[in-house]
């Protein structure tokens, strides 16, 4: 079974292979709103050149939990 290297913006190495994406099926199938048809369509492949935009939408996402949280009494 090959896979592929993918290394994250932070320089940590994951293993992407049929393994992976079966785990990210099953992990997207219980999501409401998931469509089976796209789900049957992923393949390694397909998630390497998915991976760089769902992380920097992610990372995008943890900035707008941060800016949003309470401000530090410690900043002023």
């Amino acid at each position: 079974m090959a896979g592929y290297i993918y290394t994250n913006w932070r320089g940590k190495e994951f293993v992407i292979d049929e393994h992976f994406v079966d785990d990210m099926k099953k992990r997207m199938s219980m999501d409401e709103g998931s469509d089976p048809d796209e789900l049957a369509d992923l393949t390694p492949e397909s998630v390497m050149e998915m991976l760089p935009t769902m992380e920097s939408i992610e990372r995008y996402r943890q900035l707008e939990e941060l800016w949003d949280g309470p401000v530090s009494q410690a900043g002023g």
